[in-house]
């Protein structure tokens, strides 16, 4: 099997290129595939993937299949940019396609299908998906080198830290000394007081060791008003900057951002647990 390029069209003396795969007709005959019939495209990864349209797709008009095949590369291609996205020119040489501008019908579509949104950093509109993952970890056991480290390996552009009280013994972790190194490492530094365990039931937690106890008057503080618009505040953050929630304890299960988790969750939010 081989890749062949070949010259496609010239538009004001710039040539853009198309692509010609050989297959072997062992494989056509094992897909029962017929000359003629209508193929999508879609990247998947670093892999592409080529498949037939399924009867539903061929009754849709020529505008409405481009436009999926549209939607499915640029998605294919924004995932793997989550970080710093790309501006439509890097899109369209990636894609290799032809438009000066975007359709901005289909624009508009995506910010719907995919979530895209678009950020003018200095001159330039970026594109980029909006994050729809936001992210819990525990400094228990770790230096804050490592911490910092870890946070780096995951791509994390946002810290919100969830401790009523952001002091503590371990070294690194004290809000003034952390937002140093968090601002050292690129990283933003939230502190919301609001979403931490009250004093009350913390302490109680650690006459009892009543976990149980803990959640069920924990869950009451966070019907709060105040509670839940702060944890509306770390949505909002977090659909432009990929965020991790900070408190203490290593297992989430055992600390009370995991009843934060449940309400990101019950938001839509998926959450993930460094």
């Amino acid at each position: 099997m081989k890749l062949q390029k070949q010259v496609a069209y010239n538009i004001k003396g710039k040539d853009y290129y198309k692509y010609v795969i050989n297959i072997p007709p062992n494989r056509i005959e094992k897909l029962g595939w017929k000359e003629g019939i209508e193929l999508i495209e879609e990247l998947k990864g670093n892999s592409l993937l080529i498949k037939s349209l399924k009867k539903e797709d061929i009754k849709r008009t020529p505008e409405e299949v481009l436009y999926e095949q549209f939607k499915n590369s640029v998605k294919s291609l924004l995932d793997r940019y989550t970080i710093n996205g790309l501006k439509w020119t890097q899109i369209r040489n990636m894609l290799n396609y032809p438009q000066v501008v975007p359709n901005n019908k289909w624009v508009r579509n995506l910010e719907k299908d995919i979530g895209l949104i678009r950020i003018k950093r200095g001159k330039e509109m970026i594109w980029r998906l909006e994050n729809d993952t936001i992210y819990t970890i525990g400094y228990e056991g770790l230096k804050i080198e490592d911490f910092v480290k870890k946070l780096k390996s995951t791509n994390i552009q946002q810290l919100i830290d969830v401790r009523e009280i952001p002091l503590s013994r371990k070294n690194g972790f004290s809000k003034t000394i952390l937002q140093q190194k968090l601002r050292d490492a690129s990283i933003f530094y939230k502190h919301y007081p609001e979403l931490g365990s009250p004093k009350r039931i913390r302490h109680q937690l650690h006459t009892d060791l009543n976990y149980e106890l803990f959640f069920r008057e924990y869950k009451e503080v966070v019907k709060d008003d105040e509670v839940q618009q702060k944890i509306k505040e770390v949505e909002k953050d977090s659909k432009m900057k990929k965020t991790v929630l900070l408190c203490f304890e290593r297992d989430y299960k055992t600390c009370h951002r995991s009843i934060i988790a449940e309400e990101l969750v019950n938001q839509g939010w998926k959450v993930n647990h460094l």
